[in-house]
């Protein structure tokens, strides 16, 4: 598998002239090997790859990427092990990843690699990463399915009282318990709270007429899901429902409106347009999705501005929001699979309007 996907990189180096392409970015590394330290240079030339890590993980990548050919940098210069690897295989154009190198990096590279022309690429694993295989698709139902049951188990806990740091905690203990650590930082805010879109939760107790939103999800053997779910405490008035109904219906046309070869940008508009045909155009204030795999934000989705074409076998989320401060707000995301013919729901959790009183549902 990683093999294959390494495969799919050689093109590259013909079409920028280069003799080998550095991989320094983590995420990366691990999608073209299955390292998953925090340190590695990933070599890959046309005869072959080679890695370079510390002696932290020397024994991890024998067992973690077990083709691959490793030496231990050296404790007092590491550059200097990389550049005898370099010139041992006659590398003169050496590519680097252009989106992952600071400035400062950048520069050391120039001051210790003499002799050896750098080369910036833009994005060529990130696009592989785009289209997920057979074998991603199935991590990341888990991590879906681990999200759903999440969100079931969270709802004996929404209730009056109850504060937004323990229910943040409880969801990431789920995860904990069930083998999966947290995607990203758990966010449960409500009440005035629930209008700020990544609001951080705090001591904050719920109070009847709350709007509860959670934004979480489950990391999977490296790939995460990413939900986001909306409740009221107690009654929902009729203004809890204009909202959580006008969001619902923003999520649910662009879902059905999504299909490959139309643009990010066409599916934004559907639901920015049901969102501003009810009146709250000003109240949606961010995009309405992103790719998710190996990292959360994994590449484009949807957004006024995205051109890129929707494809078979991307991963993304869709999560329109309506964030009315002072009052509150709704979010409701999915995670959907993009199919040939259109797109299949990888989360199922119930998304109509849930009101919560002292034992669960009314």
């Amino acid at each position: 598998m990683h093999a294959e996907r390494r495969a799919k990189l050689m093109p590259t180096l013909e079409k920028h002239g280069i003799d080998a392409l550095l991989i320094t970015n983590t995420v990366n590394a691990r999608y073209l090997t299955g390292f998953t330290g925090s340190y590695v240079q990933l070599v890959l030339t046309s005869a072959g790859p080679f890695a370079l890590t510390s002696g932290i993980y020397t024994n991890q990548i024998s067992q973690e990427a077990p083709d691959l050919p490793v030496r231990q940098v050296s404790l007092t210069d590491p550059m200097e092990t990389l550049k005898e690897a370099l010139n041992e295989h006659g590398i003169k154009r050496l590519g680097f990843e252009n989106g992952s190198v600071l400035a400062k990096t950048l520069q050391t590279w120039r001051d210790k690699l003499e002799g050896i022309e750098l080369v910036p690429v833009d994005d060529a694993v990130e696009s592989l990463r785009l289209i997920k295989d057979a074998n991603e698709i199935a991590i990341l139902r888990k991590a879906c399915a681990l999200a759903d049951a999440c969100f079931e188990h969270i709802q004996r806990l929404l209730r009056p009282e109850a504060v937004e740091w323990d229910i943040a905690m409880e969801i990431d203990f789920f995860f904990r318990r069930n083998g999966a650590f947290n995607a990203f930082d758990t966010i449960a805010v409500s009440g005035e709270n629930s209008a700020k879109p990544h609001g951080k939760p705090g001591e904050r107790r719920f109070q009847l007429g709350d709007f509860v939103t959670m934004d979480f999800g489950a990391r999977v053997d490296g790939y995460c899901s990413d939900i986001t779910r909306t409740v009221v405490i107690g009654k929902a008035s009729d203004r809890h429902k204009e909202i959580y109904f006008t969001v619902l219906k923003a999520l649910e046309s662009a879902i059905d409106g999504i299909k490959p070869g139309r643009s990010g940008k066409e599916i934004d508009g559907i639901a920015r347009g049901a969102i501003e045909e009810a009146g709250f155009g000003d109240y949606f204030g961010h995009g309405l999705g992103h790719s998710i795999g190996l990292t959360v934000h994994d590449g484009p989705g949807f957004s006024r501005r995205e051109e890129n074409v929707l494809q078979a076998g991307m991963v993304v989320t869709v999560e329109p929001g309506i964030y009315l401060p002072g009052f509150g707000g709704v979010r409701i995301e999915e995670d959907v699979l993009i199919t040939e013919t259109g797109c299949e729901q990888l989360t199922r959790s119930e998304r109509g309007l849930l009101e919560m009183d002292w034992t669960g549902k009314l």
